[in-house]
């Protein structure tokens, strides 16, 4: 008979025995440090990054925002778990992730500046092996090409790549332009079009539009 404790249901009860107004407020004022946190972090890295200029920023103290943060590390993954919660939660669709996610979430971004700041300045610095995001990003990467794989699997078997690709390859051409065109467009947002470029990007590896290719994924996953 299992005798551990259920963490989750003392955390639910907890959570209930708090004060409504006292917890609904907790977690607006979590959200507010991450929405500070975010550009800041974007703007100078995360050793550039302090705390107490981030309080400041939010309009808490420094010990407040370190009760909800106790660290800078906590504090980085936390924002950058949000930032990339769209795409994360299609990581494990059936079938890989649709490419059109990446047109579509180029065409979110351009209202999301310091979002892309904070991913290019932090995917860079996550390289070195001692950095609190390097693991995340290893993590993101794999899974990333792995389900973008998966869905360019069904054009490769259909002939729909073009000569010399694979799948994978394939996928990883289409996530590098990704990555070097925003990070071109945080230096001129008038010039680079990012998703504009991405569906031509898109158009030089896949044969047929990306309409077809999910109309039959779809059919197959249907028919499993």
């Amino acid at each position: 008979m299992d005798t551990q404790p259920d963490s989750t249901a003392d955390e639910a009860e907890v959570a209930s025995a708090r004060p409504p107004g006292r917890y609904r407020k907790g977690v607006v004022k979590r959200e507010a440090i991450l929405d500070a946190a975010l550009p800041v972090f974007g703007q100078v890295g995360f050793h550039g990054a302090s705390l107490r200029e981030i309080a400041r920023q939010c309009g808490v103290s420094h010990q407040s925002l370190m009760h909800y943060f106790p660290t800078k590390d906590e504090l980085l993954m936390a924002v950058l778990r949000r930032r990339d919660e769209r795409l994360r939660r299609h990581f494990d669709d059936e079938g890989g992730m649709r490419v059109g996610e990446l047109v579509e979430l180029a065409e979110y971004n351009v209202d999301v500046p310091a979002v892309i700041a904070l991913f290019s300045t932090a995917s860079a610095e996550a390289t070195a092996d001692d950095h609190p995001a390097h693991e995340y990003y290893a993590d993101f990467y794999e899974r990333i090409v792995s389900s973008t794989t998966e869905y360019l699997t069904v054009a490769e078997r259909n002939g729909w790549l073009r000569d010399g690709f694979t799948a994978e390859s394939a996928a990883r051409v289409v996530l590098a332009v990704q990555d070097g065109l925003q990070l071109q467009w945080l230096y001129d947002r008038d010039a680079v079009k990012v998703a504009e470029l991405m569906r031509l990007v898109v158009g030089s590896v896949v044969t047929v539009p990306l309409e077809t290719l999910d109309a039959l994924r779809d059919e197959r996953r249907r028919g499993a």
